[in-house]
């Protein structure tokens, strides 16, 4: 293989997922409520106060501190570290996985409330705060029309050939180990993707298919921005910063014969995990 891709390759497989829960967690329970809705699909999510990311997802997406899937009469169960975290749910009216931002056209609680207000709650190790039934969820309509502090770009593979699906996320740290500061909308059949920032600073961009951290044990594309060698992003005070394509990889599922020989027993030296 070429050793530039072999480089990259290696970097991708050895990305430090994100870090672990606290073993002392506490829990958030409650129940959503809608007329004329029987069987519920969605996600409760938990964002933590003191990262100073708000969730508004008519503005940007902010990845949320814990999530859990809605039960199908509209109960939920988030467990976190203590602090302070607003809470929020999605309730689906659209088709696609309930994992995930809202979608046009899906009803969101709490955070943020029709009227742009969050709900605060405290989470304390090994109890439980019940936030009882919540009603009142709005209709989400897509991204405000405001000036968007954003970047933009393209995703293409190897070939050159734009990658539909995908997400790209920004990291506040080179290795994106830490929880991303956002990401943006799935990437559409050109390629092109909008990640949407809630303030200027500096980033780093990584792409794949799914929310969760670390590896892709089941294989799919993954690529960061300036390869093996991330490339920082300096988001200004307002705008757009546009032409910032990143290239992936396609990684076959973990444990194949075809990746096993692309993973050493030991990583090359200043690639090790965090």
């Amino acid at each position: 293989m070429n050793p530039v891709l072999l480089s990259l390759l290696l970097f991708l497989l050895w990305i430090s997922p994100l870090a672990a829960q606290s073993p002392e967690m506490g829990r958030v329970t409650g129940q959503l409520k809608h007329e004329g809705v029987d069987t519920y699909q969605g996600v409760a999510s938990l964002w933590d106060v003191a990262t100073g990311k708000v969730p508004d997802p008519r503005r940007y997406i902010v990845i949320p501190s814990a999530t859990a899937v809605l039960e199908a009469d509209g109960r939920f169960e988030l467990r976190a570290p203590p602090g302070t975290y607003y809470l929020g749910a999605v309730l689906r009216q659209t088709p696609g996985p309930p994992v995930g931002p809202p979608r046009p056209g899906d009803l969101v609680f709490m955070s943020p409330d029709a009227a742009g207000g969050h709900l605060k709650i405290e989470v304390r190790a090994e109890e439980t705060t019940d936030v009882g039934v919540r009603t009142g969820g709005w209709e989400y309509a897509g991204f405000s029309g405001e000036t968007e502090l954003a970047i933009e770009g393209r995703v293409r593979d190897l070939a050159g050939e734009p990658v539909a699906g995908l997400l790209v996320f920004a990291f506040a740290d080179p290795g994106m180990s830490q929880q991303p500061v956002g990401v943006s909308e799935r990437t559409d059949a050109q390629g092109r993707y909008l990640l949407r920032l809630g303030r200027a600073q500096t980033v780093y961009l990584r792409a794949r298919e799914s929310y969760g951290g670390g590896p892709l044990s089941g294989g799919g594309y993954v690529g960061v921005y300036g390869g093996a060698e991330p490339r920082v992003v300096e988001v200004p005070e307002k705008g757009r910063i546009s032409g910032i394509d990143i290239e992936v990889l396609k990684l076959p599922p973990a444990g194949t014969d075809e990746r096993r020989p692309m993973r050493p027993e030991q990583p090359p030296e200043g690639m090790g995990k965090e």
